[in-house]
């Protein structure tokens, strides 16, 4: 009787035990599992994401120039009196520049990456060793798109204004161990002028960056 009940206590610590081991091994790979994968994921979106954007928006980008966007009038002295902008084409533009780049992340499609086994172990050296585990990405993605300017002195009485569109995007990506979330951000040089004559030093913008940037001191 003492034998089978020791028999009993004997099998069940041992499957405490087993089980300990298998949940803790699960838990350590588990921890190193998922910042590898996130880091390839990251790597692979990123470099795609980049590349279909600047793609995406070379191809707008082509159609305008800056006296697209910027009109600028000066006094009679040639004093300039303040920079205007083309709210309709920048507005048709921003809204261009967002489709064609979504269209173009779209465009990727489902993507699989290859991770070494050895990369979840933790240890750098065996970081590239062993067979490759095969990883499926599907992400869906949004794009914002809006107007930067910047001006810089270049000389004297001579400034630069560079127009420029901040490209954010969020990947959200569906991994077979969790979801995971990319942003994106990226600033593409839509023109630039220099522009030549004396400006006031103050510039005077509203908070919208499509209405006039008041230059008048």
């Amino acid at each position: 009787m003492k034998s089978s009940k020791k028999r009993k206590w004997s099998s069940l610590i041992a499957l405490v035990l087993l089980g300990t081991v298998f949940l803790s091994a699960y838990l350590t790979v588990r921890r190193n599992v998922k910042p590898v994968i996130f880091t390839y994921c990251d790597a692979v979106i990123t470099s795609l994401g980049m590349e279909a954007i600047n793609g995406g928006a070379a191809d707008v980008v082509a159609l305008y120039e800056y006296s697209d966007f910027v009109d600028i009038e000066r006094d009679v002295a040639g004093n300039i009196i303040f920079l205007g902008t083309n709210t309709a084409m920048a507005n048709g533009f921003v809204r261009s520049l967002a489709l064609r780049c979504e269209n173009a992340i779209n465009a990727i499609g489902k993507q699989r990456i290859y991770i070494p086994i050895g990369a979840f172990s933790g240890s750098a050296l065996m970081s590239n060793s062993g067979p490759e585990v095969e990883v499926d990405i599907t992400f869906f993605s949004s794009v914002q798109c809006d107007f930067v300017t910047t001006f810089e002195n270049v000389g004297i009485n001579q400034t630069r204004h560079a127009i420029y569109a901040r490209m954010n995007v969020v990947f959200n990506t569906v991994l077979p161990i969790a979801e995971h979330e990319i942003e994106l951000s990226n600033d593409i040089l839509i023109a630039e002028n220099i522009i030549v004559g004396e400006i006031p030093n103050v510039f005077v913008s509203g908070s919208d960056s499509l209405n006039y940037l008041d230059l008048i001191p």
